[in-house]
């Protein structure tokens, strides 16, 4: 049956003694599990070490995971990427190593979860960021390839600071890559206002900013790109403007580079364009204009097919030129002074040589007639300088009395032929073909004498038409 017990009372003179002293508590065993501890540092936060109950561990991890990370920023170096790599790996391993040398090691699902959570959220993070930066990476790439700068910049645009953490170095091609394509883009505009505004400066200044650029290897596609719109602009223009920028394209010195682009196309669109611009200059009847450009054809090109028309242009602008000459030299009346040649005319010789004529002795002209008078040269074979006139050979001797006095005195008045001097010019070479005086006769002792005064004792014939006429036929018939 069952016993009860009761406490006897202490003896008879003994203090109670009191409940049982109470043993201090043995200390508390920490139960690590290595796996979490080592899945939580593969996060390269230190987690596993906080897991752990390692505060100092765990600060050290997270103190040179972001060092690390500062280095890759600044640095955009891949070595520091390794060695994020090394140190998270050897946290993974002193973290195991630390936890399992415990004796009291103890399985924690709910530690695991968290460790794989958070590292999985990290790795997944850190894949991601590196995948976007490999995206942009690749899209610039494409893009500078195939001479698309407008996407290049466009691409380089969207990096942010992720990109720039995980792939720095690439980050920083891609900017140098958008910064070349904007200096490109300067240069193609300066190449667009050179072929619209025929501006060979501005073709000068595209030049020396495109040099910088085509000796990139990586760029030769972007700059070829801009140099084919540039050719495909110049082909397009106008003749006459055309020829000024092949001109320096052509004195250019080649570089071996996408930059002669420019200088292969000369030779193909030159020719042709410097025939059409002189022709528009000959045209216009702009001679010298039109001369100096089929000079310069023919001069560049001698054996091109448009050369042979440019030498026929030569020959017509010359002789355009010449009597353009020619007439400024008569219409101002100094072609007696300085004969000038007009090469389109017919030679001086036997038959009818039309005349110009010009000079102080032309009081008579007037009764030449209208068809031996001409006053363009495109139609003369010859130019008439006239001198003063003079007095030749006497023919008669009359007396004559003053209107007012009839019965005297008498004065005896000489009547003489008149002289004019005369040189005659070929206008084919400007050669002096004839130098002589004519002598024209006339009628003399008029019945009346008119501003006569009784001083006056000789005087000049005074010519019919015929006269002058047949004086003059010896210079134009021969």
């Amino acid at each position: 049956m069952p016993m009860s017990f009761q406490q006897l009372p202490p003896p008879q003179g003994m203090p109670y003694p009191g409940p049982p002293p109470t043993l201090p508590k043995p200390p508390r065993r920490r139960t690590d599990d290595p796996p979490a501890v080592a899945l939580g540092n593969a996060s390269l936060l230190g987690l596993g070490y906080f897991l752990a109950r390692r505060p100092f561990f765990g600060f050290l991890g997270l103190a040179g995971t972001t060092v690390l990370l500062v280095l890759m920023y600044q640095r955009k170096d891949a070595a520091y990427q390794f060695a994020l790599l090394g140190w998270g790996l050897l946290q993974v391993v002193h973290g195991y190593f630390l936890a399992a040398r415990k004796s009291d090691r103890k399985s924690s699902i709910p530690k695991r979860i968290v460790a794989a959570v958070v590292t999985l959220a990290v790795v997944g993070t850190a894949i991601f960021l590196k995948r976007g930066a490999a995206a942009v990476e690749d899209e610039v790439t494409a893009a500078r390839e195939a001479g698309r700068c407008v996407e290049v910049v466009q691409a380089q645009g969207r990096v942010w600071f992720g990109d720039r953490l995980v792939a720095g170095r690439a980050m920083e091609r891609g900017d140098r890559d958008a910064e070349i394509c904007g200096t490109l883009s300067n240069a193609e505009g300066l190449l667009y206002t050179a072929t619209q505004e025929n501006d060979t400066m501005a073709l000068r200044e595209a030049y020396e900013i495109l040099d910088d650029v085509a000796g990139d290897p990586r760029h030769q596609q972007t700059a070829g790109a801009a140099m084919d719109r540039f050719v495909k602009d110049l082909q397009a223009m106008k003749p006459c403007p055309k020829t000024d920028l092949t001109a320096w394209l052509g004195a250019r010195k080649l570089t071996h580079n996408v930059l002669d682009r420019g200088n292969a196309v000369v030779a193909r669109i030159e020719p042709n364009a410097l025939l059409a611009c002189a022709d528009s200059y000959a045209s216009q009847d702009e001679w010298q204009k039109a001369l100096t450009t089929y000079q310069r054809l023919v001069s560049s090109y001698p054996k091109a097919k448009q050369s042979a028309r440019a030498r026929a242009g030569i020959t017509r602008a010359v002789l355009a030129l010449e009597l353009e000459n020619v007439r400024d030299l008569i219409t101002s009346g100094d072609y007696c002074s300085r004969p000038a040649r007009y090469s389109g005319a017919k030679p001086f010789g036997r038959g009818y040589n039309p005349a110009i004529f010009l000079g102080e002795g032309t009081d008579h002209i007037d009764q030449l007639p209208a068809g031996w008078k001409l006053s363009d040269p495109y139609r003369a074979k010859i130019v008439v300088c006239t001198g003063e006139e003079g007095l030749g050979a006497a023919t008669r001797t009359c007396p004559y009395v003053p209107e007012n006095s009839p019965y005297g005195p008498v004065t005896q008045v000489t009547f003489r032929k008149v002289t004019v001097p005369v040189r005659v010019y070929e206008l084919r070479t400007a050669r002096l073909v004839l130098s002589t005086t004519l002598s024209i006769s006339g009628e003399s002792c008029p019945y009346y004498l008119s501003n006569w005064y009784s001083g006056d004792r000789t005087r000049a014939v005074t010519p019919s038409n015929a006269q002058v006429q047949a004086a003059f036929r010896p210079l134009l018939f021969r």
